[in-house]
């Protein structure tokens, strides 16, 4: 069956994004997720595996901050 595919915003080429949380006492966490994308402009999709303590972090915390990593901080990011 053929289907029409809803063409939506994005981000090209596909960066990689930073996700930090907060762990129980407070420390910072900061995962690189190479699988995320915009939905639309105020909604991201992450496809995160639940055995990272960072999808810990978003359960318990029920928040998390998304970050680009940009060519300036190249190193950190890998």
């Amino acid at each position: 069956m053929k289907k029409e595919i809803k063409t939506t915003q994005a981000v090209f080429p596909m960066p990689v994004l930073m996700i930090s949380t907060f762990n129980e006492d407070g420390s910072v966490d900061v995962m690189n997720a190479a699988w995320g994308t915009m939905l639309s402009r105020d909604m991201v999709a992450l496809n995160l595996s639940e055995t990272h303590k960072t999808v810990e972090n978003i359960k318990a915390r029920k928040g998390f901050v998304v970050h680009i990593a940009d060519a300036k901080h190249m190193l950190e990011a890998d």
